[in-house]
């Protein structure tokens, strides 16, 4: 008798030693920032797409900051800066402009800036430079959202 108990035991402490263990919780899904992407994205290459803009963003906004720490900053006008993000998107998408194959993308992120920044092409203050780049930070946000 003490044979079989001491065999269900061995069997019992492998099966408690092997079982899996508590799943992993689900992450809470990040709640929208101010500019909302779900849904901006469509088609086959959608997640990439999204990848591209997130990572343009961030790097625009990089830029900004490190032009504003040398002794000669040249983004200093809305119209060097809108210049900035245009070549970027050209140099980063090979020419390809993601707003026209989602235009949902094009119509949110172009309110969200205008609201955010408006579109004058003038001299800008070191206040709207750092809103400049709080702006592209969160595009580059919502872009990561979009993709999950």
């Amino acid at each position: 008798m003490s044979r079989r108990i001491l065999i269900l035991a061995v069997i019992a402490g492998i099966w408690w030693m092997t079982r899996p263990g508590p799943a992993e919780p689900t992450p809470a899904p990040q709640p929208p920032g101010e500019l909302d992407l779900a849904g901006a994205f469509a088609g086959e290459t959608a997640a990439d797409d999204a990848a591209i803009v997130a990572a343009l963003a961030g790097e625009l906004a990089d830029c900004i900051e490190w032009d504003q720490m040398t002794a000669e900053p040249v983004l200093t006008t809305g119209v060097a800066l809108d210049q900035l993000r245009t070549r970027s998107r050209e140099f980063r998408c090979d020419g390809r402009i993601l707003g026209e194959q989602h235009p949902e993308l094009a119509r949110r992120v172009g309110d969200y800036l205008d609201r955010k920044l408006g579109n004058a092409g003038g001299p800008v203050t070191p206040d709207q430079l750092s809103r400049w780049v709080a702006a592209y930070r969160e595009i580059e946000r919502a872009a990561t959202r979009a993709i999950r």
